[in-house]
């Protein structure tokens, strides 16, 4: 991590999501994701400024760029392990995200069919989303206290 982490002003960075077909998706800006992250003091980590209303594609190359500034790794779709995520984005397997296993998913919860209940009940309970980003962001987090998150397994 950079060197001000005991600063008060320390902001650690965020990349999201995976790739998909050889494009990754960023969220914009004024995003809801974002939002959050900024709210519980992190800095979403992006290239140039998206201040549109939807997520921009991006190469793999310009992600790669991105995720070396990236302290954090979050959202990663389906993925249960470090591993599954070097399978499928292997040339980010040297990020510091990755190297230090702070790589965290959105599907601790999941509902009947299934699917992440972070995307349903998540959507009317921000303030929960909010104290799950701020222990991951603020290594404050114990991975039975996360509610929406889980910690992706240490790499073996």
């Amino acid at each position: 991590l950079r060197e001000q982490k005991h600063c008060s002003a320390y902001k650690p960075r965020v990349m999201l999501n995976l790739p998909y077909r050889d494009t990754w998706f960023m969220p914009p800006h004024n995003s809801y994701m974002v939002r959050l992250i900024e709210d519980a003091g992190g800095e979403y980590v992006v290239g140039q400024e998206n201040l549109s209303t939807t997520s921009k594609p991006i190469s793999l190359e310009e992600a790669l760029v991105l995720a070396m500034k990236a302290d954090f790794w979050l959202n990663l779709g389906q993925m249960n392990s470090v591993e599954e995520v070097c399978a499928v984005a292997p040339r980010f397997a040297k990020v510091d995200a990755v190297r230090f296993s702070r790589l965290y998913n959105n599907t601790k919860r999941t509902n009947e069919s299934r699917g992440s209940d972070f995307w349903e009940s998540g959507t009317v309970h921000p303030d929960i989303i909010l104290k799950d980003l701020i222990k991951i962001l603020h290594y404050e987090a114990k991975t039975e206290e996360l509610y929406y998150y889980k910690k992706l397994g240490e790499r073996r």
